[in-house]
């Protein structure tokens, strides 16, 4: 998810989707053409289940975690309160073909909003769909989600695998939604990574201190409070801009399309800092959240488990996302 994403012409986007190549505002142009082989999986993958909106830099950082021999995606979750709902499933197809990898399962989310949400513009879902950099010239064709609602199926895959770990990049509405509805599966997760929150960045909109969490706060609240440790990646620490390391084929260009820039790339960063713990400084404790009135402001309160990051290694970063994107 981008908290802030600028729509442009429909004409304009389909020049960048028919371009041979992609280019960054300083007119770089990225590799094309199909990426390396990714690494064979190691014998001891951590399971993990990727929940997204689907946005560009969001599916930057799924392509780093399908493809990351220490990670094995065993599912994608499509939260219905996010940037993009299961509108963005249209763009799997063509992603997963692009990246030559089999997709894990997909769900949809069905638990709505709560009631302190606020809802991401209409125009930046739209925009996200229609101007993601992703090549839709591909022979992958639709993907069609799973029938079971995701948090459903992340249930079930806390029950088959001991320790499976979220690597949450939208909204926490499905994520705490397992923790309402499966509690004893939900306490068999291995933790939560999340992208979502400030502490001390200036908000992003009025009411706003961060979308992922403004867009449904109370679900972030209670995945704070539940019985799984959680590591939040607040914006704060983030760079603007796209990383070096994202230069390569396929992903080079998501996020990138002119007029349409993903301001910041900490989905990216998340599922970066969740295979290398070493490339992120946290400071653990209690965390308050603000709900209400600057929604996704968070406060330290006291000593407790939540990590919270509060610095980046970039450098490092850029050697994983290189290792990776080939």
């Amino acid at each position: 998810m981008s908290w802030r994403l600028l729509v442009v012409p429909l004409a304009v986007a389909a020049l960048a989707a028919c371009s041979p190549a992609a280019s960054d505002v300083d007119g770089e142009v990225f590799a094309t053409g199909p990426m390396a082989p990714a690494a064979a999986k190691q014998p001891d993958a951590v399971p993990v289940v990727v929940d997204t909106d689907l946005a560009p830099d969001d599916l930057a950082a799924l392509a780093l975690l399908l493809r990351h021999p220490r990670v094995q995606v065993v599912a994608v979750t499509v939260p219905q309160t996010g940037e993009l709902d299961c509108r963005g499933t249209g763009l799997l197809g063509d992603f997963f073909d692009a990246l030559e990898t089999v997709p894990p399962p997909v769900a949809c989310g069905s638990t709505p909003r709560g009631e302190d949400g606020v809802m991401f513009p209409p125009e930046w879902g739209a925009g996200a769909l229609m101007n993601s950099g992703l090549p839709r010239d591909a022979v992958g064709g639709e993907l069609t989600p799973v029938r079971t609602p995701a948090a459903e199926l992340i249930a079930r895959l806390a029950r088959r695998h001991l320790g499976l770990q979220v690597v949450a990049l939208a909204p926490l509405t499905e994520v705490a939604a397992v923790l309402r509805e499966h509690p004893v599966a939900y306490a068999r997760l291995g933790g939560v990574t999340t992208m979502a929150g400030t502490v001390d960045s200036e908000s992003h909109a009025d009411g706003v201190g961060e979308w992922n969490v403004g867009a449904d706060p109370v679900p972030f609240a209670e995945v704070l409070a539940g019985p799984v440790p959680v590591t939040v990646l607040p914006d704060d620490p983030v760079p603007p801009g796209a990383p070096d390391g994202l230069a390569g084929p396929v992903v080079g260009g998501l996020g990138r399309v002119p007029g349409f820039e993903s301001p910041k790339y900490w989905d990216l960063a998340t599922a970066g800092t969740f295979v290398d713990g070493s490339a992120a400084t946290t400071e653990s404790g209690t965390w308050a959240v603000d709900t209400s009135d600057d929604r996704g402001r968070l406060r330290r309160t006291g000593d407790g488990p939540v990590r919270v990051v509060t610095a980046l290694d970039t450098a490092a970063l850029d050697e994983v996302y290189r290792g990776v994107f080939r």
